[in-house]
């Protein structure tokens, strides 16, 4: 009895197929992998280095606010900022990135009673994500409150001001506003990439400290308006129920219309925080 035995060449050709059939299988899983897995990963990192920012920067907050309580100078404290996270290793990701920067003057109050009218320049700290796969978002740190901002969703206060509101008496308003200034030393004003990079403050002093009587309209000049319209009319309406509607967002930020009131005061505290982002601390 014969044995049927395969041809050398049928043997190469065998190997062949099988080969090319397990490199598409590789090619197919490994494609698979990166177009499904690989971003759900990476939206997941960039999610969680989200919530790390806003840890940090509630952190930034507390700091401001106790050297604006303590009052105390010469004693900067660094707080540590997270921009952005790195890549996978071993297969095709984009790293996120970040810019840490402080903003002089990038909004102000404006305060306008019977007789007169005055403004304050408020700066400011700001956070701004670059990432790839998760929804961009930035932290602010402004007059005294933390602001997460979405460019979708809109922005949203997440740590409230001194701003505290007192109902006297009928028709009459009296208004508390410490507010915080931040201001940059030398060139240190803004850090960018995928690094962890501190940023330094320091309490400076308290450059106004006025009482304002009889005023008419309080405005905001704020990118962030929408946090502070829901906060601000939150905070009138808990002191004064029947409140009706006073505070409307404008093209420039909140104005709070006080004209149904026969007396409004406003004390208005602005203390100077100084800070500069980099380790090391220049003075100017």
């Amino acid at each position: 009895m014969k044995t049927c035995r395969k041809k050398p060449t049928e043997v190469a050709v065998v190997g062949v197929v099988t080969a090319v059939l397990l490199i598409g299988l590789i090619v197919a899983v490994v494609s698979l992998v990166q177009t499904i897995y690989i971003p759900k990963v990476m939206e997941q990192r960039e999610a969680e280095h989200m919530d790390k920012v806003a840890e940090q920067f509630t952190y930034l907050t507390s700091v401001i606010d106790g050297q604006a309580a303590d009052q105390k100078k010469n004693l900067p404290i660094a707080t540590s900022i997270t921009l952005g996270s790195k890549e996978l290793p071993y297969m095709l990701s984009v790293k996120a990135f970040g810019k840490l920067e402080i903003l002089e003057e990038s909004c102000w109050i404006n305060v306008t009673n019977s007789s007169s009218a005055k403004t304050f320049p408020i700066g400011t700290v700001t956070y701004s994500s670059i990432n790839s796969y998760f929804l961009d978002q930035s932290y602010t740190y402004e007059a005294g409150a933390m602001i997460v901002s979405q460019i979708e969703e809109g922005n949203l206060m997440m740590i409230r001001p001194s701003f505290l509101v007192t109902y006297q008496s009928p028709q009459t308003l009296h208004i508390s506003f410490d507010v915080v200034n931040i201001s940059s030393i030398g060139q240190k004003t803004i850090a960018t990439g995928f690094g962890t990079y501190p940023i330094q403050t320091e309490f400076d002093t308290i450059s106004s400290n006025d009482t304002f009587s009889n005023v008419r309209y309080m405005n905001f000049s704020t990118p962030n308006a929408n946090a502070w319209a829901i906060y601000l009319n939150q905070s009138l309406k808990a002191a004064d129920p029947t409140l009706g509607s006073i505070v409307k967002k404008t093209a420039q930020g909140v104005e709070l219309n006080f004209s149904a009131y026969d007396d409004v005061t406003i004390v208005l505290r602005v203390i100077e925080i100084r800070a500069q982002i980099g380790p090391g601390w220049v003075e100017q």
